[in-house]
């Protein structure tokens, strides 16, 4: 293993352990957004992310619990825009979890248990690409800007796709 690929090992597990500090709710109450999008956008803290979701791309849906906290219901709101945008909406294969503010809809294979995409909500593309440490120039996912159904001109997300290196090259 080259002295590269020990580093980027190194800082994976740096954050991925920064994450799982950050994101342990242990014994906080919960409070639920009233509509989709953020209940009150968090000030952003320049050149920090909240969540580090490009070390999360790799894993399966329960590492993704154990890094992001315990999974919630899917908002009824947004069951309902699921299912107006051609997603059956089904719970066995979405998830819904809320870190640090940042909302994430993750949608996988119950059989294998990867998962294919994640959805951050929320209608600021930059605020949302910051809040979770994502860069367009990434060549290790996709982001995919999602709107709603019935008024495609507000964004209702940010989709991040995993893209498989070996495809590339």
């Amino acid at each position: 293993m080259g002295p590269q690929r020990i580093i980027s090992k190194g800082i994976a597990s740096a954050a991925l352990l920064a994450l799982t500090a950050a994101c342990s709710h242990a014994g906080e109450p919960v409070q639920e957004a009233s509509h989709l999008t953020m209940a009150r956008p968090v000030a952003p803290v320049p050149g920090r992310a909240l969540v580090v979701l490009p070390a999360l791309l790799g894993l399966s849906v329960d590492d993704l619990a154990r890094h992001l906290g315990a999974p919630r219901p899917v908002p009824p709101a947004l069951q309902a825009q699921l299912t107006q945008l051609g997603s059956d909406g089904s719970t066995d294969s979405t998830r819904f979890f809320r870190c640090r503010s940042l909302d994430v809809l993750v949608s996988y294979d119950a059989a294998t248990r990867r998962f294919s995409d994640l959805l951050l909500l929320g209608a600021d593309e930059d605020l949302l690409m910051q809040r979770a440490g994502l860069s367009a120039e990434a060549r290790s996912y996709l982001l995919l800007p999602v709107f709603y159904a019935r008024r495609p001109t507000q964004m209702l997300g940010l989709r991040v796709v995993p893209v498989d290196s070996k495809l590339l090259q």
